[in-house]
């Protein structure tokens, strides 16, 4: 009994050994596999994998919202921005006179609306007196029914030139979207890691000017080889370090934890066996147990898991 469990241990450590084979190029045959904190805790590995680093969602790839000319680029690669920080702008000279226009003709149909809304206090006064006089058999009342009828008009006067100032806002409002539509800005805080657009040039709507790295956690996205789908499970833990064909010491990044294990076997990107072609695996999303301080997005891992 003692004989077969020790065969049963050896067997175990050869397939955790051709694995970790697999996971790596013929040259890093030699290269660590255990991080030094996961020698320490002596955690036993049940499972390794070659990932990535990303960012929560990817990067975003920003494009105008309309065809244009470049006017002017408002932000460097590798500059911090803001939420709703603008990031280049399009020509558009044409609207930013009507728009001068539409700002002058909502100012005049304001003032007409508080002229015509100013007599309506005085009016209202005047027939409230009208009306006092008649009851006291003081006036004619057609005295009473013409203040009636010029308080009237004088409303119908005040309604229509606020209508003309809703009118007015409207066009306004319409130009100002025109004009945001010559604005690209950023959608949340980020980096801007690549600008595509340069100040003259032309831009189609939809094609990529600005990438960002949206500030968002980084998370590993792992390829789990067929052999190890079912060793793994959401919220095991993971010892995570950067994954080098230099060889050498390997960078220990933060601990991990499994998130989600995918329900569809794909194409192994990161991983190949010259022997047997193309390698089976299954997408394996692991989050960081705190900020992986000098990881980068794209950066290839080595991903051990952990009972």
């Amino acid at each position: 009994m003692k004989h077969k469990t020790q065969l049963l241990s050896l067997a175990a450590a050869l397939l955790l050994g051709v694995a970790l084979a697999g996971c790596s190029p013929q040259r890093d045959a030699h290269a660590q596999v255990q991080t030094p904190a996961a020698a320490a805790q002596h955690r036993t590995p049940v499972a390794v994998a070659r990932g990535k680093v990303e960012v929560e969602g990817g990067l975003l790839e920003l494009a105008p919202a309309t065809s244009g000319v470049v006017q002017q680029v408002l932000v460097k690669e590798g500059q911090q921005v803001n939420k709703g920080q603008p990031l280049l702008r399009l020509v558009g000279d044409d609207l930013q006179a009507e728009q001068a226009v539409a700002r002058s003709e909502l100012q005049l149909a304001q003032a007409r609306a508080k002229a015509k809304a100013a007599r309506l206090p005085a009016l209202r006064r005047a027939l409230d007196r009208w009306q006092a006089a008649v009851r006291e058999g003081a006036a004619d009342p057609q005295n009473r029914d013409e203040a009636a009828q010029a308080l009237q008009d004088a409303q119908a006067e005040a309604d229509l030139a606020q209508s003309e100032v809703r009118v007015s806002q409207a066009k306004l409002q319409q130009q100002q979207t025109q004009q945001r539509r010559l604005e690209l800005r950023a959608p949340e805080a980020g980096v801007a890691v690549r600008v595509a657009a340069q100040p003259g040039t032309a831009v189609s709507s939809g094609a990529t000017a600005v990438v960002l790295l949206p500030a968002r956690p980084l998370l590993v996205r792992a390829e789990l080889n067929e052999s190890f789908v079912n060793a793994v499970r959401v919220g095991m833990r993971a010892s995570v370090v950067a994954d080098s064909d230099a060889g050498g010491a390997q960078q220990a990044l933060p601990d991990a934890r499994v998130l989600r294990i995918s329900p569809v076997y794909g194409q192994a990107r990161l991983q190949d066996d010259a022997l047997r072609g193309p390698v089976r695996v299954v997408d394996c999303l692991l989050a960081f147990d705190e900020v992986p301080q000098g990881a980068r997005v794209g950066q290839n891992v080595r991903v051990t898991f952990h009972e």
